[in-house]
């Protein structure tokens, strides 16, 4: 409305402004006065015509070089402008409604040299283009944005700006133009220095010979056919006269729960975050390469659980919601993850993500570790923000028997992550 008023004042002016040129040619008269009535008619009948032009009836829309990445990845976008009428435009400045989502930048490893200072990687974005159409129908305007950090991002709308060649008239207009780019999180492969899979571990037995060991004998059998030759007892065969094999302890698969700290921190710990969704994403890809059985939970504002599983749509699943998930919620995680505990089975390999570490979860992780085989923790944290309290908070999580694994800038900046399970 306000800009209907501004643009009928314009116009009202320019016609008043060409009358009293006339009116004074004309009372006048001489080679002056005409002379300025006919140089300013030109510019006064093209700013008429901008004013009664209708750039909303443009067609505008976007393209995205791809609509999925992973987080550090650039974007390029195809703006493109088409309109019917072709009346001659000096200018247009097209600007391109940046989501506040993309106000960060999304590194790969080298990021979480910044740690310690989040600002570093906060950069606003405004795009905006100056183009010179004349008598064009089409406009093309492109763009990259550099660095996508991971993220659901919505794109909304475009404004272009347009006006005479004085800058006395101008008109602009809004288009909803919308658009989504989905950015995964970074994934990194993941040295594990300890096997997950041992035999106490577990409730599913695994049938495959593979993965059977050969370490614990429990019997001897008869040989059957499909039996290794290394499995052959010689001195029981000799004794009974007949081919007799080792008869070993049957192998349970590992079952493994993945727990994500998405809680809010009292102190703004975003880069830090990033990094646990990293490792976490990291985590769910060697489990799904090893075809492994995985359970995930993310304890935040809402509790997200993916239940055991092998198949590649859960894990997918798994990283649709990591490049979504937001820190969020008023309960802490020491809290959360001890209700958690009372409807999980036991003997689980439990690996636990988080960026807070307070003496309530400690306590939390202890308790945990007294129900299931073998507890992990990740402790993801800029070196300069862990206190001497949180030390020892790590090492009485240590004596109770819990794997810490503690990872600063140092851990994080490297080209795969090096943990110990």
């Amino acid at each position: 409305m306000k800009q209907t008023v501004n643009i009928v004042g314009k116009l009202v002016f320019t016609i008043v402004l060409l009358a009293i040129l006339y009116a004074y040619a004309m009372f006048q008269g001489g080679f002056v006065s005409w002379f300025l009535f006919y140089g300013m008619l030109p510019f006064l009948i093209y700013m008429i015509g901008v004013l009664l032009y209708p750039i909303s009836k443009w067609d505008v829309h976007r393209t995205f070089s791809k609509h999925m990445f992973q987080s550090g990845d650039s974007l390029s976008v195809d703006v493109y402008i088409e309109r019917k009428f072709p009346f001659p435009l000096y200018y247009c400045v097209i600007e391109e409604y940046v989501p506040e989502t993309l106000n960060r930048v999304g590194t790969k490893s080298e990021g979480y040299q910044y740690m310690n200072n989040p600002d570093a990687l906060r950069k606003a974005k405004r795009i905006k283009r100056v183009a010179f159409p004349w008598f064009k129908r089409s406009i093309q305007f492109k763009y990259q944005i550099p660095h996508l950090p991971r993220g659901e991002h919505h794109f909304h709308s475009v404004r272009v700006k347009t006006g005479d060649f004085f800058g006395f008239v101008t008109k602009q207009a809004y288009y909803t133009v919308p658009g989504r780019v989905l950015v995964y999180p970074h994934k990194r492969d993941v040295s594990m220095t300890k096997r997950v899979n041992s035999f106490d571990e577990g409730a599913a037995p695994s049938y495959s010979q593979t993965k059977r060991d050969t370490t614990v004998v429990t019997g001897v059998r008869e040989y059957a056919p499909g039996d290794r030759f290394s499995w052959i007892d010689w001195k029981t065969s000799a004794k009974k006269n007949a081919m007799m094999t080792k008869e070993f302890e049957q192998q349970k698969s590992s079952d493994v729960l993945l727990v994500l700290d998405a809680t809010e921190s009292p102190d703004e710990k975003r880069i830090a975050f990033e990094g646990s969704v990293e490792l976490t994403a990291s985590i769910i890809q060697s489990y799904k390469r090893r075809e492994a059985q995985l359970a995930f939970l993310v304890l935040g504002s809402e509790h997200k659980f993916f239940p055991f599983t092998k198949s590649n749509v859960s894990f997918d699943g798994m990283n649709q919601y990591l490049s979504r998930v937001e820190p969020d919620g008023k309960t802490t995680f020491a809290e959360s993850l001890l209700k958690q505990q009372q409807g999980l089975p036991n003997h689980l390999i439990v690996m636990i993500v988080t960026r807070n570490l307070t003496p309530s979860l400690k306590t939390s992780v202890i308790r945990l570790k007294q129900k299931h085989a073998r507890v992990v923790f990740f402790y993801i944290e800029a070196k300069e923000q862990i206190s001497g309290e949180q030390r020892q908070l790590l090492r009485e999580l240590e004596v109770s028997g819990v794997v810490v694994n503690v990872l600063s800038e140092a851990e994080m900046t490297q080209a795969k992550f090096e943990v110990s399970t």
